[in-house]
């Protein structure tokens, strides 16, 4: 996957761009001023994203599903919508008006379990909803909708919907098994075919109280099971249960009080917190994984960390620890994790470039961070065999104390840094390695569970790595996150999975590409065209960015002396003071102020206030941040985890 060209029309489709406005919070109304967001409400069984009262997606279970549904307000311009979310919980309310007042009132939640969605709605006056069932071609042909002759009594309307087995739900990774899910409407809300449209639906409401819902199930017995539920359960009754759960999520929630924040900021900071939990808990499968945004229906290793980490400060270790215990089995199945791994669906991987370096030292870092927060160290030593092939993983990639980049890392895959650096050094990766052996190997030793000639072998290599760490990476006083002079040593696989790097070859992922020259990879196709012979190698750069000095304060690295970390974060709050940037480029990371914020509060800079403010702001109308901001305007994946974990424990270190 490249995160940045991978469904860009998808994104410039449906979600558009936005200038940032204000600080929005969920709680509030939505207006056309303020940046709109996609909002995410789950339960592990089955997810959506919504934008207002749009609902954008709908899939599950599991999460690594493919969407099937919009339902969206056939002229939008008509009307104006309100949202807002019930605090401490997934349950969001709408309210939709025109000129001569309001229409009616929508309730959206899922229930406490099971793949079951519920819109109630209580309308004044008449309403239509435009419902599209769609599979993306060429595989628009294995969704069906067939009407439902004889649905159970309570109910006005009811249609089946069928998928076909091996629809990919991302990119071209394929759900094995077939999916069945039932749309049905009671009361006041009804539904009939558009004309001409067979997998099209009119959901018309009239005056009064209805409800519609989707429902599904992993096995027909479950889809059985919770149409019998919803039978025999009234939408009111299904609500009240939907909130009991959300509020046994909310009550392992750290009392969080803001005591270092103005009165004026609190109400906004607790609003975030609230916001953030429910996003996080909302995209998390009943397997432990939680999924990447609304584009990308799998889980990922370092993206998962920011979540991790946020659920930590938050104080969800039991959801915390559900993502590790998510790689620990897959794992345990496959000897291996990957960049990617579907959820639910074991062995299904996205496999990237040097898939054994970077994530792997976060799995590893993240162990740790469990550990020092619970002190749970029986599960630690349940846990070490992934830890010690984690390492060990990372051993073999070590050249002159350097190990390369992950093809999926951040900066390259959004464009920051290029593609042709793969091989190079990199800091971060590097920095992992160290950081997490060193902790991994004062717990082993501490309670005996390696062999000396283990200790041994990544002592050394800890050692080797750390001591060439600043000739390796820093240029005088400047850190640099890559450095070329591993790529002279390394030898190059002959095949690997990734991006094609053929400069007349469109930028997106290949299951398999073929070593060309150099840093050079071309797919099947590029390589046998006949004119590869001029293309030449890319000049040798290295680069500086804003994350890299900053990634030292949030791993906590021990590498660094207090000095050394202070001298890097005075050259981001120079950049600042002199540019108003955080960046020398016009598109940041959506965690850079984050990142940056948490830099300043371990030190508690002053700056802090200001980066604070900023970071807050960067917020759309459903309280999240998003993957990247070109000149502030939201760029990229919406309803991110990752970036938004980050972000709310940076405000958290803060406000504490």
């Amino acid at each position: 996957m490249n995160r940045w060209t991978l469904h860009l029309s998808l994104l410039l489709g449906v979600l558009g761009c936005h200038a940032i406005t204000a600080a929005p919070v969920s709680s509030a109304s939505s207006t056309q001023s303020t940046p709109p967001g996609i909002h995410a409400i789950g339960n592990g069984d089955l997810c959506l994203y919504g934008r207002n009262a749009d609902i954008v997606q709908l899939f599950g279970a599991p999460y690594s599903s493919p969407n099937f549904f919009e339902m969206t307000l056939p002229d939008p311009s008509a009307y104006t919508v309100e949202s807002r979310r019930e605090p401490l919980s997934a349950l969001w309310h709408h309210r939709i008006a025109d000129p001569q007042g309001e229409i009616a009132t929508l309730s959206d939640f899922v229930a406490d379990s099971g793949s079951i969605f519920v819109r109630h709605i209580r309308a004044v006056r008449p309403l239509r909803y435009h419902i599209r069932l769609q599979i993306e071609a060429p595989y628009d042909t294995t969704l069906t909708l067939d009407r439902e002759l004889n649905p159970v009594q309570r109910f006005t309307d009811s249609y089946g919907v069928h998928i076909a087995p091996n629809v990919p739900f991302y990119g071209s990774y394929k759900a094995p098994r077939p999916y069945a899910y039932q749309l049905l409407t009671s009361g006041s809300v009804s539904m009939t075919r558009v004309l001409g449209h067979p997998n099209e639906l009119i959901l018309s409401i009239a005056p009064g109280e209805g409800t519609f819902y989707v429902v599904g199930g992993a096995t027909a017995a479950q889809l059985a099971g919770n149409l019998q539920r919803i039978e025999h359960t009234t939408p009111a009754q299904l609500q009240k249960q939907s909130l009991k759960a959300w509020k046994r999520y909310a009550a392992t929630q750290s009392r969080l009080k803001g005591s270092a924040l103005r009165p004026d900021q609190r109400t906004d900071f607790l609003q975030a917190i609230d916001d953030i939990a429910v996003l996080i808990k909302s995209q998390q499968d009943r397997s432990g994984g939680v999924l990447a945004g609304m584009i990308y229906h799998m889980g990922y290793v370092r993206d998962q960390y920011g979540v991790f980490r946020a659920l930590l400060a938050q104080g969800h270790t039991r959801e915390a620890r559900q993502i590790l215990d998510f790689y620990f089995q897959v794992w345990r199945q496959y000897g291996v994790v990957h960049n990617a791994q579907a959820l639910g669906y074991p062995g299904i991987f996205h496999r990237h470039e040097n898939d054994e370096t970077e994530i792997t030292g976060y799995l590893v870092v993240q162990a740790f961070d469990y550990y020092r927060k619970t002190g749970d160290a029986l599960y630690i030593q349940q846990i070490l065999p992934m830890l010690t092939w984690a390492t060990e993983a990372q051993q073999r990639h070590i050249i002159d104390g350097m190990l390369p980049f992950n093809g999926d890392e951040t900066y390259i895959a959004g464009g920051i840094v290029p593609r042709k650096v793969m091989y190079h050094g990199s800091a971060e990766a590097t920095l992992l390695f160290i950081e997490g052996s060193r902790r991994l190997l004062d717990f082993v030793q501490q309670a005996h569970l390696w062999s000396p000639e283990q200790i041994a072998s990544v002592e050394r290599d800890v050692r080797q790595c750390s001591d060439r760490y600043r000739d390796n990476f820093f240029i005088g006083e400047k850190l640099y996150i890559n450095n070329p002079a591993r790529e002279t040593k390394c030898t190059y696989p002959p095949t690997r999975p990734g991006v094609c790097l053929h400069p007349n070859h469109p930028l997106n992922y290949c299951t398999e590409t073929f070593h060309y020259k150099g840093c050079l990879y071309f797919c099947k196709e590029c390589m046998e065209r006949g004119d590869t012979t001029g293309i030449a190698l890319p000049e040798v750069e290295r680069f500086n960015i804003p994350s890299a000095n900053l990634f030292p304060f949030y791993i906590h690295a021990t590498l660094f002396t207090e000095a050394e970390r202070r001298m890097l974060l005075n050259q981001m709050i120079e950049r600042y003071r002199t540019t108003g940037r955080i960046s020398s480029v016009n598109r940041i990371l959506g965690y850079d102020y984050g990142m940056f914020l948490y830099a300043l509060a371990s030190v508690q800079d002053p700056l802090s206030e200001e980066i604070y403010t900023q970071m807050m702001n960067l917020r759309d109308s459903a309280g999240a941040w998003v993957e990247y901001y070109v000149d502030g305007i939201p760029n990229g994946c919406r309803c991110r985890p990752w970036e938004s974990g980050i972000n709310i424990e940076a405000a958290i270190l803060y406000a504490q």
